[in-house]
């Protein structure tokens, strides 16, 4: 019988590897295609994993399996990875296009964030607002439910299915204007 989570985190808050051994073998691919749906790059996605998988080993002690399961709050870490990620091109893009002859956005600056081989799902992620991108990832691809979303956000469960009706409706939108 599988070791309950909660006991499984308080081993490695005890310096256990093999219960973190355990976790990790149980929580990385998840945390890891989350980020890769946010951000759109394996590299990033692999790196922001292992970053969350880091802060499970530092901060075990700060889960409180009273107050969140151990998935919602990794995938909160990983959420606020990919924000800081998100923010820092959405900087660096500004500062290119303040620095060139107004370079246009479509240039070849977002074809190096976002390589060319993707499915039409992953073009049209990527073209959502993050806050709706980040509702439909968490949703329907991490399987968690509107409050684990809500909490991950740190927004209400009603802007969370406000943003998963707006998400739905920009995602047939743009999958009709690819067809």
């Amino acid at each position: 019988m599988p070791v309950d989570e909660g006991e499984l985190v308080a081993r490695v808050g005890q310096a256990d590897q093999h219960a973190y051994a355990e976790l990790v073998t149980r929580h990385l691919p998840a945390i890891e295609v989350y980020a890769k749906r946010i951000l759109g790059d394996d590299a990033l996605a692999q790196d922001i994993a292992q970053d969350v998988m880091v802060v499970l080993w530092q901060r075990s002690n700060d889960f409180n399996p009273a107050k969140a399961r151990l998935t919602t709050w990794l995938h909160r870490v990983a959420h606020n990875r990919c924000i800081d990620v998100l923010r820092k091109r959405q900087r660096e893009v500004s500062l290119e296009t303040n620095n060139t002859e107004k370079e246009p956005l479509g240039s070849d600056s977002t074809d190096r964030q976002y390589p060319r081989e993707r499915q039409p799902i992953d073009t049209v992620l990527a073209c959502l607002p993050e806050s709706q991108r980040t509702a439909l990832v968490l949703t329907y691809y991490q399987n968690l439910s509107n409050r684990e979303v809500a909490e991950i956000t740190n927004s209400s469960i009603r802007a969370v299915e406000s943003l998963l009706v707006r998400a739905r409706g920009n995602v047939k939108k743009q999958l009709e204007t690819l067809k």
